[in-house]
């Protein structure tokens, strides 16, 4: 199961990156997460960013996640893998995609 673990001083970051357009909602958000070990939904991954699964008390549906605010992910899944920007999916195979059976659109973790 990939999880990861959110910065210590998430808010802090979130507010030093986006000076004065500060979207509050989000600040509490992050305020709320901040330092805790969260469960990674791994049907889309991505390079860059991580979608979370479900956070009681937070987030019905998850939340995403940019890498900047991690410090660690956990029993990462995505070495081996490429991610198809054509069809959006995950690909086992890192030479051609598994779903749309493209090559040109992969994009390796």
């Amino acid at each position: 199961m990939m999880k990861i673990r959110i910065r210590e001083d998430a808010e802090l970051y979130y507010h030093e990156e986006n000076r004065g357009k500060v979207n509050h909602k989000w600040a509490e958000i992050i305020a709320a997460i901040e330092g805790q070990i969260l469960e990674v939904d791994t049907e889309y991954l991505f390079k860059d960013q991580f979608n979370t699964k479900p956070i009681p008390g937070i987030s019905k549906n998850g939340l995403r996640i940019m890498e900047a605010y991690v410090t660690e992910v956990i029993d990462d899944e995505r070495p081996g893998k490429a991610r198809c920007n054509w069809c959006g999916k995950t690909s086992t195979n890192t030479e051609t995609c598994q779903h749309c059976g493209r090559s040109e659109y992969l994009e390796k973790f």
